[in-house]
């Protein structure tokens, strides 16, 4: 492995920043990402990479959730062999039936009167980790 990334919900990686042992490291290093343009990559404290992340999806009752519920981070290795991998199902088109998934399909379809073009795209990822005793749950207590 080549480090550890850890995903955090706004309260946790809030927590996180505002303690006192990290705080002045936070700083630094948000001084310094303001510089190289480049935030994304998270904030690196202990050998662990922090990243603070809001990733939520809406249900079909229209509820939202959070991929990472309030108060909690999680961590996982990055720079394994075969502990992560991601599997592709087939569209739902009848000529995809039976077939290995591919990661993203397309198709067009023109408009009455040829008014234009309708797009449709779609991909069924199923990502899996292989290992699930390496990630980790973290909480602030």
């Amino acid at each position: 492995m080549t480090g550890i990334h850890v995903l955090c919900s706004p309260e946790f990686f809030d927590a996180l920043t505002g303690h006192p042992k990290v705080e002045q490291a936070y700083t630094y290093w948000q001084q310094g990402a303001v510089l190289i343009n480049d935030m994304r990559a998270g904030f690196n404290f202990g050998g662990l990479t922090f990243e603070e992340y809001r990733g939520q999806a809406t249900d079909l009752n229209g509820v939202s959730r959070r991929f990472i519920a309030a108060g909690e981070a999680h961590a996982f290795p990055v720079g394994t062999v075969d502990t992560f991998s991601t599997y592709f199902a087939p569209a739902d088109f009848n000529e995809t039936a039976n077939t290995l998934g591919q990661v993203l399909y397309a198709k067009q379809q023109p408009r009455k009167f040829e008014r234009g073009t309708d797009l449709h795209t779609q991909a069924n990822p199923l990502p899996m980790c292989h290992r699930p005793g390496v990630l980790v749950k973290l909480t602030v207590a």
